[in-house]
């Protein structure tokens, strides 16, 4: 399990030190406060639920979702009761705040990781409690650029590499308020799974 946990870590270290150099490239010599503003004139500045219908199903005890077999976490979860997270949607990394769980995972002893069992597995429990794609794709390493200085928590344990995964994105829209938002993505030898609940209306 240390050979294996060791792998892991170096294949995750390698894909985060790959989304930094092409965040770097990716800087543009021109001013990047004129750039931000005239980016946001054109893009979503949050996620769009009206269109989603809302899902009375009963979720159960947060994170809700289950580990799928032969899947478990890498390292002990990172669980906040408030933080503020950034989710694709429409090309665009927009911030939501609520209770977060975020993981790496990876396939149990002796079995070995698929990738397409971890996404059919997740998939099927998040359609079954109502949830929606909402986006899949990877996203640009300039729109990471504007983000960075307030996504601080990217290298955090269950951290997603944007720029070189392909990202799935669920909401879950609650009649109360209390959506919830699942992120994940996956390669060769393990995953990530970052979900967050908003706080119910009041």
């Amino acid at each position: 399990m240390k050979i294996k946990k060791a792998v892991f870590l170096a294949s995750n270290a390698l894909l985060l030190a790959t989304y930094v150099h092409s965040v770097q490239a990716e800087q543009a010599p021109f001013n990047h406060t004129e750039l931000v503003a005239d980016h946001r004139q054109t893009v979503p500045d949050s996620i769009d639920l009206s269109k989603i219908p809302f899902s009375e199903k009963e979720l159960g005890e947060f994170p809700f979702l289950k580990l799928p077999a032969n899947i478990t976490t890498l390292n002990k979860p990172l669980t906040r009761e408030f933080d503020r997270l950034f989710f694709p949607y429409k090309g665009v990394m927009i911030p939501v705040e609520g209770h977060v769980y975020k993981a790496f995972l990876t396939s149990v002893e002796g079995k070995e990781w698929s990738l397409p069992y971890f996404e059919k597995t997740y998939r099927e429990q998040i359609i079954a409690a109502g949830g929606v794609l909402i986006f899949s794709g990877k996203v640009a390493p300039s729109e990471l650029n504007r983000i960075k200085d307030e996504a601080s928590y990217f290298g955090e344990e269950g951290s997603i590499d944007y720029a070189n995964t392909l990202v799935r994105v669920y909401a879950i829209r609650r009649k109360t308020g209390d959506h919830v938002f699942i992120q994940f993505s996956g390669y060769s030898s393990g995953g990530s799974i970052q979900i967050l609940q908003k706080e119910a209306s009041k």
